[in-house]
């Protein structure tokens, strides 16, 4: 009785036989075979659960017919034994024809007979840990591991990657509104158009920033590039600051330049300077000059020493031998000459003062003045930093 069960649930409601629609709605699943009679009005159906059923053709609305291997299952499904082994024999062959779902039941079936075959476990993902089968969500689980998209990861990590995605959608429902302002900003109603530069004004969630900042990249007109550089300074986030810093030092109108620096100096945040200091660096000239004069309004006495080594610094200009007081700014990571061939052009190494970088030591060195001479500064500051050591021991 009990074999008979089992074979009827592995070839029951999950398993791929034909499947009859009724016109009343219902459906059974079987096999149509050959009438003994031949009587071609009526269907003789062998049951998917055993047995067999006679049915008019009339009251048939339609036959979805399984395939040649499904049919071949349902033979041998009906003929398996019912022990661990039988069971087992049907489960291979089922995993080499790929009926996944036929093969997960008869591997059940085999644990249910055999608790403690090993290949079942395994195939269902089992492994051994301290003598019991577990599987591998439950050996994850006991390291705090969850199963997510695929992977194993912390709980915390699912936050993350939840809170990403969030911020993703967000991002990109931000990118459509600043579109669509961008173009009301330009339109013929006045209306939508001081609509636009309000919702603009009035934005400050940091998700708006890669979108603004955008914006603010593509901006040819300047008025609209103030209105992009206004409502970046509104917004917390890295990339809305890395926007100012970099307008404050390379946009070409002076007025843009000006106003970036003012919307950072005014917004206090920490670690402003560092930006600047680095930009001492540059290899064009002019930025240098530019990134001095904000280390000056900026305020922070520790550029200091950054503005002492940038008084003086070494640039390539390109020279004609028909003139040799023509030349241009080149680009190039060492400070070594060649040319260009010939007697052409060449390009040869300068030193250059930068008098924006020496207004700005001298506003915060107090008015210590030492002119160009980076050895009479670079004195000055070591004795500054000698004295106020020897004040801070002396408070103590």
């Amino acid at each position: 009785m009990y074999a008979t069960l089992a074979v009827a649930a592995a070839t029951g409601s999950l398993a791929h036989a034909d499947v009859f629609e009724l016109a009343n709605g219902g459906r059974i699943e079987g096999r149509a075979i050959d009438s003994a009679d031949g009587d071609k009005t009526k269907y003789v159906i062998e049951l998917a659960a055993g047995g067999q059923m006679i049915i008019a053709r009339s009251q048939i609305e339609r036959v979805d017919a399984s395939s040649d291997i499904e049919a071949e299952y349902l033979k041998m499904a009906r003929s398996a034994p019912d022990t661990a082994e039988g069971q087992w024999k049907m489960a291979e062959w089922c995993r080499e024809h790929k009926l996944t779902a036929q093969a997960k039941q008869h591997i059940a079936r085999v644990l249910e007979l055999d608790p403690n075959h090993e290949k079942a476990h395994t195939a269902l993902g089992f492994r051994q840990q301290n003598g019991k089968w577990v599987t591998r969500d439950d050996v994850m689980a006991a390291r705090g591991m969850v199963l997510y998209e695929g992977r194993y990861v912390t709980p915390q990590h699912v936050e993350l990657l939840e809170r990403q995605k969030e911020a993703k959608v967000t991002e990109a429902d931000w990118a459509n509104n600043i579109d669509r302002l961008r173009g009301w900003l330009t339109g013929r109603r006045e209306e939508r158009v001081a609509e636009a530069r309000a919702e603009l004004q009035a934005i400050r969630d940091p998700a708006a920033a890669e979108a603004v900042v955008d914006a603010l990249r593509r901006e040819k007109n300047v008025e609209l590039k103030k209105l992009w550089l206004e409502v970046a300074s509104h917004l917390d986030h890295q990339a809305a600051v890395d926007a100012l810093v970099d307008r404050s030092l390379a946009d070409p109108d002076e007025e843009i330049r000006m106003q970036s620096l003012e919307y950072l100096i005014r917004s206090g945040r920490p670690g402003l300077a560092m930006p600047y200091i680095r930009a001492l660096k540059n290899r064009d000239n002019e930025i240098v000059n530019r990134a001095g004069a904000a280390l000056g309004q900026i305020g922070d006495r520790a550029a200091i020493g950054p503005l002492i080594e940038a008084l003086i610094t070494t640039h390539k200009f390109k020279t004609s031998e028909a003139n040799p007081d023509q030349h241009a700014y080149t680009f190039s990571k060492d400070s070594s000459g060649f040319s260009f061939g010939g007697g052409g052009p060449k390009i040869v190494p300068q030193e250059v003062r930068n008098p924006a970088v020496l207004h700005s030591l001298l506003a915060l060195s107090g008015g210590a003045g030492f002119d160009f001479d980076q050895a009479q500064w670079r004195r000055w500051l070591a004795a500054q930093a000698k004295h106020n050591a020897v004040d801070i021991r002396r408070d103590e």
